[in-house]
């Protein structure tokens, strides 16, 4: 018994690390994007659809339309999982750099993994070990390392911070939600991607024709078309849908916190498409964070009181 469990709980390590070398891709070709004129909420939209797209026509085929009509409760679930996911952590995220600079909106960012183990505690009634709390500190403190000390933090955009904080609490929420769900036995993570992202993806749909125009569409080529579907399939389709699988077998901190991976990942990749080349701070940051990383893959002990500690049976 011990030896599954043991199994599981490093198959959830080995796909939520492959959830974070997917995410990886996704800043070079997000700098791409944006270098084009493209808005990054356009890209938003294309990301919830897209992934809504494949996955509702993959259900339909292999499961038929009745996979479509879903109790009330398991749709409280997906409903709210896509308004986190989409909505808070996407749409924080990108109005924080309208805000802050790219290193103080990335510091506030990488606190989700503490974050998440403060949620887990009342939510999933999982407690992170001392090992995973020390690795969540390690993580800030990499971040702050790797992008030079950050910012000036004396004369921070209170907006900023607050459109930080949103993103923070989208990204942890929702990672718990998925954690949740699983818990209760809600184990379809194919409908919880499609639903998610179809709901998020409508949401940002509405508020961007509402307030922003898509006059941006009028730079659209068909190399910037296959740059959107590409961050759309390393960001969600198969970022998210290996994410999700991953919180089947490992608690919410554990995940979260190996999904830092994705600036390790992010940094080496930017060098190689875009030519940027990390500097030392990088480096040094890259380094912390892959120590923080060893340091939450160590799987916890068995704990009598704790049968979810290590995965949904």
């Amino acid at each position: 018994m011990t030896d599954a469990k043991t199994q599981r709980y490093w198959r959830g390590v080995c796909i939520a690390l492959l959830a974070a070398l997917s995410w990886g891709f996704m800043s070079p070709i997000v700098k791409l994007i944006a270098a084009a004129g493209v808005s990054l909420m356009s890209a938003m939209v294309v990301r919830g659809l897209f992934t809504a797209a494949i996955m509702g026509a993959w259900l339909c085929c292999t499961r038929g339309r009745s996979v479509f009509c879903q109790p009330r409760r398991v749709m409280r679930y997906y409903l709210l999982s896509g308004f986190l996911t989409v909505v808070c952590a996407g749409c924080g995220y990108l109005m924080s750099l309208e805000y802050l600079t790219v290193a103080e909106a990335m510091i506030i960012h990488y606190s989700f993994p503490l974050v998440t183990m403060l949620g887990a505690l009342w939510v999933t009634r999982e407690k992170p070990t001392r090992l995973q709390v020390l690795a969540g500190f390690l993580i800030v403190a990499g971040v702050f390392a790797g992008l030079g000390g950050g910012g000036n933090f004396a004369a921070i955009s209170l907006p900023g911070v607050l459109w930080g904080l949103l993103a923070v609490a989208g990204i942890s929420g929702q990672t718990l939600v998925a954690r949740r769900a699983a818990l209760d036995g809600v184990n379809d993570q194919a409908s919880l991607l499609f639903f998610s992202h179809l709901f998020g993806g409508l949401v940002i749909l509405c508020a961007k024709s509402a307030f922003l125009g898509w006059g941006d569409l009028a730079l659209l080529t068909p190399y910037l078309a296959l740059l959107l579907a590409l961050q759309a399939l390393c960001g969600s389709l198969v970022g998210y849908g290996l994410f999700y699988v991953s919180l089947k077998y490992i608690p919410a901190p554990i995940a979260s916190l190996l999904c830092t991976l994705e600036m390790v990942v992010a940094v080496i990749l930017t060098a190689l498409i875009v030519g940027q080349s990390p500097t030392l701070h990088e480096t040094l940051g890259c380094a912390v964070l892959i120590a923080a990383i060893v340091c939450a893959a160590v799987k916890p002990r068995e704990r009598a009181s704790n049968s979810h500690a290590d995965g949904i049976n």
